[in-house]
């Protein structure tokens, strides 16, 4: 494969086994991977290795302060970086794979470097991705100038100094592939009510019939919100998220979606087959850029965003526990909606409430909660009072068995 994907001569000098790349990495020495909520990770160098602790350990933040806080020195050093590429061309651009994410982060840290060049991604994924290069620690930072979805701020490429390139290990072996549930008809219903609301803010003429660009986060109903508008009037919308799934592409191929930026692919091995197929037919219609960028919050409120998230408990103040990832969209947004269902099963005996009267973990605020839909209904919160808002959960979002004890 050297011949197809290492086109730098110095680089393929440097090609051996993934056991050769493992011993190159001294005992203790911290290790950054590669990609995006496991996709585009590298695939045999941390399965040579006796045991990785992956590098910042433990870090729990917002996804677009890592790599701000990385570059501050907060996670201490960085010795090695880990990266999968889809191919080193000849002056050594690497160009990416499925996802970025702080890839360019960590191979600007790292004081060494290992390149997983997988043959597994299209050759045509060279163009699909924005790398921006201008990110300073404070007080240097600068506007980030991005106003529209689909504008590239940076380069097609990833860079890196050849001299920190210790090794290049050959790979053919595809991402994990995200399985499809099937669409229940509880997430259909609580996805067409995500849809009607959107309707209703057309009409009061708070959106547009294109509305603003969509994050769209993950989970079954969120999937099902996708294939809602895949069937709604709205048409030219656009996508600024973190992930581009299977809906995605759905609502590309049907013209629906007009562009779509991202930090990663999360598809299924359907989709990744789709893409592969008929790579050239996405390009310029799909955008990969690096996470901070991707869930920037500058950038999500500047654009405008409508953010719609799933909800995993939600309490009378509005506080929600959510997907993780959601935080930098919702936050930001000039809409979010959170999403999920009222019981964690059937009303009545065995169910318990969603809706509680104070959640066990806050990812968002009531302060930044707007709009909340369970399968009950749609509560509005914008405007409200504290009292006013826990009244509106309990008539719209929790299930009947338990309004009267949430209302004690």
């Amino acid at each position: 494969m050297t011949g197809d994907r290492v086109l730098d001569r110095t680089l393929a000098g440097r090609v051996v086994s993934a056991a050769e790349a493992a011993a190159r990495i001294g005992p203790g020495e911290t290790i950054a991977l590669s990609g995006f909520a496991g996709v585009g990770r590298p695939k045999v160098v941390p399965a040579a290795l006796v045991a990785v602790q992956e590098w910042p350990v433990g870090v729990d933040v917002r996804h677009s302060r890592v790599a701000q806080h990385a570059a501050s020195g907060f996670y201490g050093a960085l010795d090695v970086a880990v990266v999968e590429v889809a191919a080193i061309l000849p002056n050594g651009l690497l160009v990416p794979g499925s996802s970025v994410g702080n890839n360019q982060t960590w191979l600007d840290l790292a004081d060494k470097v290992i390149l997983e060049v997988n043959g597994w991604h299209p050759r045509g994924f060279e163009g699909f991705h924005d790398i921006h290069h201008g990110a300073q620690v404070a007080p240097l930072r600068a506007p980030i100038q991005l106003t529209t979805p689909m504008q590239r701020i940076g380069d097609p490429y990833l860079l890196v100094d050849p001299a920190k390139i210790v090794a290049v290990v050959e790979t053919d072996l595809p991402d994990t592939g995200q399985p499809l549930s099937p669409i229940d008809e509880e997430s259909r219903e609580m996805a067409e009510l995500v849809v009607d609301f959107l309707r209703h803010e057309v009409r009061h003429e708070r959106l547009h019939h294109s509305l603003l660009p969509l994050h769209v986060g993950e989970g079954d109903v969120t999937d099902a919100v996708l294939a809602g508008l895949r069937t709604a009037e709205f048409e030219h919308m656009t996508a600024y998220t973190a992930n581009i799934r299977d809906g995605h592409l759905d609502l590309l191929d049907c013209g629906k979606l007009i562009g779509a930026s991202a930090t990663s692919f999360r598809l299924s091995a359907e989709g990744a087959r789709r893409v592969d197929s008929d790579v050239h037919h996405y390009k310029g219609r799909i955008l990969l850029r690096t996470q901070e960028i991707a869930n920037h919050p500058e950038v999500i409120r500047r654009l405008g965003l409508i953010a719609i998230d799933s909800m995993l408990e939600a309490d009378l103040h509005g506080n929600v526990s959510a997907v993780d990832g959601s935080g930098d969209f919702a936050r930001n947004a000039h809409l979010n909606i959170f999403v999920g269902s009222s019981t964690t099963g059937p009303g009545g005996s065995g169910a318990a409430s969603r809706i509680v009267p104070n959640v066990s973990r806050v990812d968002h605020t009531g302060h930044d909660v707007q709009v909340m839909v369970t399968e009950q209904g749609v509560a509005d919160l914008r405007g409200l009072s504290p009292a006013a808002r826990a009244r509106r959960i309990i008539d719209r979002c929790a299930h009947p068995d338990f309004r009267d004890q949430l209302a004690e």
